[in-house]
């Protein structure tokens, strides 16, 4: 397999789980901002956290956007894997992957299959 359609593959929907995990840990911010507001800031109640599926979710994709990128530095043109990571992977985030899943369901789902392509560019390591 072309070392390009693995590192597109890999490092867009690491990009993707990334952004997704970084927007649900924006909302419960948001969340809890408007509870501390509406009720009385000793009520612990009122307070969420992020779960750790979530947190684990990002962190594992951001490892593999990492990994995805010195594969695509070393096998490719210098220039393309920084292009991608400022330009491609953000744009296929917001204007593809945003809209296909919700963030929580998109930061697991993403980071699964960046996992798969994970697998190949292993592979071509090896090789």
């Amino acid at each position: 397999m072309e070392p390009i359609y693995i590192f597109t593959f890999t490092g867009a929907f690491a990009m993707g789980a990334v952004l997704s995990a970084r927007q649900v840990g924006h909302d419960v911010l948001t969340q809890n901002q408007q509870a501390l507001e509406t009720k009385d800031a000793t009520n612990e109640q009122a307070i969420s956290t992020v779960p750790g599926a979530f947190l684990a979710a990002g962190n594992i994709a951001a490892i593999v956007l990492i990994a995805s990128l010195v594969y695509g530095g070393q096998n490719l043109i210098w220039w393309i894997p920084v292009s991608f990571l400022i330009v491609s992977f953000p744009a296929v985030y917001h204007i593809l992957l945003r809209r296909m899943l919700q963030p929580k369901v998109g930061s697991v789902v993403y980071t699964g299959l960046a996992l798969v392509g994970l697998v190949p560019m292993i592979q071509a390591w090896m090789a």
